[in-house]
């Protein structure tokens, strides 16, 4: 197969599959070179010059004809996807009018994986594959060219999804033959509840997880699913990459599909492996943006991404609190919803993932409407299956007066989820709230590292303690918090003001500190605040 210039309309529809409802196309072979989303804001600013392809998110069908109105020619997209036309009918009178073609998405797709799974078409590239099991295959092939050897192979409806089971990376078209939990799946939503129950009762997930097998899951006619083979997908070190589905068709799948199934594996751990290993160009960008692999000229990066090298913006820091998921794993399976949540609330925005955290750079004149738009972004979130229980949270730096202030506003929001890991009571965080934890924090980091500064005193407090089972720690901390109010103190740690005094007395005696000497206070609190450090 030669390699062509481009992707036209009718391989995007095609990409979708069951994610479209249906389509009043002018021009199929118009070419597509990018997709952008926008809402009700961006029209009201008159939209956005656009040349290929847009997905119209929010916006009923009488704004979208105004603003197609209002567009010069040359500036309408040869397409838009949206959900606002109820069917075809009604469309139709706006591809006549403006030669546009209108794709209606399904009501239950997301967003965020349909302009996923249009960004991978466009991107993907379009050489020859060789025959499935020929070792260097994975050199040559991509997941979407991947797919296509197994449906072939397997006579069956295939898909690729990433380790959390909760994105498709890639399928095969369904010809009309897809059940509800594949049109579930790639529609972006859970598959139904009571048939993932049956599989995870067979142990179906759990096969996932070790890899290694092709599981054979049986027809199940009480939910109307069809006969199922999957694999899980892991990385030469074992870690857990995704999975591949193949659903039966309208005819049964082929004697050697589980041998199809197994080179499959083999050729999808390598083409994975290399993808996160190898980002893109305009990926590396924002990394370096953000001050990685020793980051990027300011004038140079606004250039090519078309953003003002000066203009005053907004940094924001996201990760994870608590769950079973891996940091890492858990923010990159999410990155591509917070892409598109942050280009939904500013056109411009632009996001990264650097280690266990996402960053986005957002235009801002204010911090309180920006963190009061993370904190609804932060919370959307809540439940999702890729944080295995953890909840996102973020740390806002505000003001980044340009480009080249990027990577030291990132490295802001870094000190800010240093200082308050240990607590996740604040979804977010801007940098003048934590201003004192951040700074004690590093204070007590530069501490630690010196053991010659470690006050022998309170060291023989907290072992007095240890050896008798003793509260003079808990109540030195609790006399110093209440500034040495004995009555308050005491209610602190619910214990009488008389057995405090005692203690405290105590506690005199066996350190030799003089808690009444200010100075001596404040370096035992700084001592105390060390020993809660290295207790972690």
């Amino acid at each position: 197969m030669p390699e062509r210039e481009g992707t036209v309309l009718r391989e995007v529809v095609d990409a979708l599959d069951t994610a479209v409802d249906w389509t009043v196309i002018v021009d199929d072979v118009a070419p597509v070179e990018d997709v952008s989303l926008i809402d009700a804001d961006d029209l009201a600013a008159g939209g956005r010059v656009v040349t290929g392809l847009v997905a119209i998110a929010g916006v009923d069908a009488e704004r979208i004809s105004e603003w197609l109105t209002s567009v010069d020619a040359a500036r309408r997209p040869h397409a838009i996807l949206t959900k606002a036309f109820p069917g075809a009918a009604r469309a139709r009178s706006v591809a006549d009018e403006f030669g546009v073609s209108v794709v209606g998405v399904h009501a239950q797709a997301r967003w965020d994986r349909i302009l996923g799974l249009v960004q991978a078409e466009l991107h993907r590239g379009r050489e020859a594959v060789g025959r499935l099991g020929v070792p260097d295959a994975a050199a040559d092939i991509d997941l979407i060219g991947l797919v296509g050897l197994v449906a072939r192979g397997t006579r069956g409806l295939v898909s690729i999804e990433d380790a959390t089971s909760a994105h498709v990376l890639a399928y095969s078209p369904s010809n009309g033959e897809a059940d509800d939990l594949r049109v579930q799946t790639i529609l972006g939503r859970e598959g139904p509840p009571p048939y993932l129950a049956v599989l995870r009762s067979k142990g179906v997930f759990d096969a996932i997880r070790r890899g290694g097998e092709v599981v054979d899951v049986p027809a199940d006619d009480q939910h109307a699913m069809r006969r199922r083979l999957v694999i899980g997908v892991h990385s030469g070190t074992g870690r857990h990459l995704g999975s591949i589905w193949v659903q039966e068709g309208a005819v049964g799948l082929a004697a050697d599909s589980a041998d199809v199934l197994t080179g499959a594996a083999s050729i999808a751990s390598r083409i994975l492996t290399r993808a996160g290993q190898a980002p893109s160009a305009e990926a590396q960008l924002l990394q370096r943006l953000f001050g990685e692999h020793g980051g990027v000229d300011a004038s140079s990066a606004g250039a090519y991404l078309r953003w003002p090298v000066d203009a005053r913006a907004a940094v924001i820091g996201v990760g994870i609190h608590g769950g079973e998921a891996v940091a890492a794993d858990a923010v990159a399976a999410v990155s591509g919803s917070l892409r598109l949540h942050a280009s939904a609330y500013a056109a411009s925005a632009l996001t990264t993932v650097i280690g266990d955290r996402a960053y986005m750079l957002v235009p801002a004149a204010d911090v309180a409407p920006i963190a009061r738009w993370v904190g609804q972004l932060v919370a959307r979130f809540d439940g999702d299956p890729a944080l295995g229980g953890g909840r996102l949270h973020a740390a806002v730096v505000f003001p980044v007066d340009g480009l080249a202030d990027v990577p030291s506003a990132r490295g802001e929001a870094d000190r800010v989820f240093s200082a308050t890991r240990s607590s996740a009571a604040d979804r977010v965080t801007t940098l003048a709230k934590a201003r004192t934890a951040v700074l004690l924090g590093e204070i007590l980091e530069v501490l630690a590292d010196r053991a010659d500064l470690v006050d022998p005193r309170v060291s023989a407090l907290v072992a007095y303690d240890a050896e008798r089972n003793g509260a003079l720690e808990e109540s030195v901390r609790a006399w110093i918090a209440a500034h040495g109010n004995v009555r308050d103190a005491a209610a602190r740690i619910d214990v009488h003001p008389n057995t405090l005094r005692y203690r405290i007395q105590r506690a005199r005696q066996v350190s030799g500190l003089d808690l009444d000497d200010p100075d001596e206070r404040l370096l035992t609190s700084l001592q105390l605040a060390m020993i809660d450090r290295r207790r972690g």
